[in-house]
């Protein structure tokens, strides 16, 4: 599996400028071996870029530019909020190991990575670099627990957080009624947005009839209904409207969305769906 991993690398639509030189080539003119232009001599030049063939032939200073290296910073958003615990298996299970899998990508790839919890009160801002780093990666994912009480409050605490603008993985369940508010931010700020909503089936197609009396695990509010067959096509209903306004969110962004169940394989998501949406692929 981490075999396969380290051939891949992401794929943003975007130029991102992380803080140190990297491994890819933004639009930026600099000093790299990639040609970008020719442009006119400016006092303060370097001269060795200067083209002395041009300068021969046509009695002008013409210098060559080249593309800039820098890093991608990649985000790993974790909602580490009470209802990922919900699902067999939980979706706190498979968002770990995907953020696994996504980390040792960017490790691998020569980004820069943040592993955030969205429940924190401060945003960790010391990055992880080079595939050396992933055993501290899942130290630091080994010792998170999903007790976090509202989502959207920490997106938003992210979004207004001065970091560099890159690549954000949210991995999330994105249950809370703020949330797509909170999503509208975060594109806002230039970032670019992969958005992994991990759901059970439970909560797709809930098999629930009767007399109910349902309890927030994270507010605590109690609400009884009714689950006849009416009430759960209401449901189904709102809940789609849900997800596909959190699509329509990413797609107006420039970012992706993909949908997936707590039951799947992570090699499946990763290898098939993720690189069908060529978020992520070969160098």
């Amino acid at each position: 599996m981490l075999a396969r991993l380290e051939r891949l690398r992401f794929k943003p639509r975007k130029v991102h400028t992380g803080t140190l030189r990297g491994e890819r080539l933004s639009k930026r003119k600099g000093i790299s071996i990639e040609f970008a232009d020719f442009r006119p001599y400016a006092i303060g030049d370097d001269t060795r870029h200067l083209d002395w063939k041009i300068l021969a032939r046509l009695d002008r200073p013409i210098v060559r530019t080249y593309r800039d290296e820098t890093e991608l910073p990649v985000y790993l958003l974790l909602d580490d909020s009470i209802s990922m615990q919900f699902g067999n298996p939980s979706k706190w299970q498979i968002a770990l190991q995907l953020a696994t899998a996504l980390g040792y990508i960017a490790l691998c790839g020569g980004d820069v990575l943040f592993a955030i919890p969205l429940s924190q009160t401060e945003i960790q801002r010391a990055p992880l670099r080079g595939k050396g780093m992933f055993s501290h990666l899942l130290r630091l994912l080994k010792g998170l627990q999903p007790e976090g009480k509202v989502l959207a409050e920490g997106l938003f605490k992210f979004s207004r957080a001065d970091l560099p603008k890159g690549l954000a993985v949210l991995l999330t369940d994105g249950l809370d009624e703020n949330f797509p508010d909170a999503l509208r931010q975060l594109a806002s700020r230039s970032h670019e947005i992969l958005l992994l909503q991990i759901l059970s089936d439970a909560e797709l197609e809930p098999n629930l009839e009767g007399d109910l009396r349902l309890l927030d695990c994270e507010t605590e509010e109690a609400v009884e209904i009714t689950a006849t067959l009416s009430v759960m096509r209401e449901y189904m209903n709102r809940f789609r409207e849900f997800c596909q306004q959190l699509e329509e969110i990413c797609r107006r962004a420039g970012g992706w969305h993909l949908r997936v169940t707590s039951n799947m394989q992570v090699s499946n998501i990763v290898f098939r769906h993720l690189r069908h949406l060529g978020v992520i692929g070969l160098p």
